[in-house]
């Protein structure tokens, strides 16, 4: 039995039934090892968690603006994630560099039929996983509601994944270190990309050495010119409809500094990466791409 078969079997019995007692992360991985025992590790069950959570026909729910585990009640729609929720203008999360510089780049790749994946920004970049994970669809098309519906009959249902890491040109040093993350955590997929906004410092980066380094190693590089502070805050661009992010969008001068290189994935990803293939695999059973708001991984 795989340990998501496992999980939906014991996890009603250990989660709270009220969203008032729901449970950290933390306690709830306590609880799954006082049944499983130690065979899997934290991160192996955070992304199963993240998974699980993602089906609105399973038992896991998450707290809403908030932290925390519960049974999820009968009928209930998933919880968005607090990401893209309007915390008030006293919470300056929204209307920081880093989160309004996702923002672009998931609706970047969002109003592309792209689906999109998103890892919430940390405190820390991270060196294991990119910022957003976009996936192309095979064979598809969008229903009157923009929702994009899977071809199950296409004779090719293979996704192809993008990873996506979001750096700020801060100089040579600053691109540097950007594009060898996104080596790093681009390393599984088909395909690996950076997106540089303006940093704070007014030093250049070295074009002629990143392009060199895409060249190399195939990572695509495109340079977005956007004014972090005169751009809306981080949530409103998630909110927007799609004709209204794609307006904010053509506002930005965008230059593509080198195009990503196709590659063969490898067959093993990593456990940062398998709750994306997961998910795109839930989808393709449901012949339906979920919104954006329901692909984000939980911390």
């Amino acid at each position: 039995m795989s340990l998501k078969q496992q999980l939906e079997e014991i996890l009603p019995a250990l989660l709270p039934k009220r969203e008032e007692d729901a449970i950290k992360g933390t306690e709830l991985i306590a609880r799954v090892r006082a049944i499983l025992g130690d065979s899997y590790s934290d991160r192996s069950l955070r992304s199963q968690f993240s998974f699980i959570a993602l089906d609105e026909d399973s038992c896991l729910a998450r707290v809403a603006n908030g932290q925390g585990y519960y049974l999820r009640p009968c009928g209930g729609a998933p919880s968005l994630h607090n990401l893209f929720e309007d915390a008030g203008e006293a919470d300056a999360t929204s209307n920081s560099p880093l989160h309004k510089a996702l923002a672009l780049a998931v609706r970047l790749y969002d109003t592309a039929d792209m689906g999109v994946f998103v890892y919430p920004v940390e405190e820390e970049e991270s060196w294991q996983h990119p910022d957003l994970v976009a996936v192309h669809w095979p064979a598809g098309t969008r229903d009157i509601d923009g929702a994009y519906l899977v071809d199950t009959d296409a004779d090719i249902l293979e996704p192809i994944y993008r990873a996506v890491c979001v750096g700020f040109n801060d100089g040579a040093e600053s691109c540097r270190k950007a594009f060898f993350r996104a080596l790093s955590c681009g390393n599984w997929a088909h395909e690996t990309e950076l997106v540089l906004l303006p940093g704070e410092s007014d030093d250049a980066a070295d074009a002629d050495e990143l392009q060199s380094l895409a060249a190399q190693f195939g990572i695509g590089i495109q340079l977005m010119d956007a004014d972090l502070g005169q751009i809306p805050r981080a949530d409103t661009i998630y909110r927007a409809e799609a004709p209204e992010a794609r307006d904010i969008l053509s506002r930005i001068p965008r230059v593509e500094l080198a195009s990503t290189r196709h590659k063969k994935i490898r067959a093993a990803l990593p456990e940062d990466i398998s709750v994306v293939a997961q998910w795109v695999q839930h989808c393709i059973d449901k012949g339906r791409i979920e919104s954006f708001e329901q692909r984000v991984a939980i911390n």
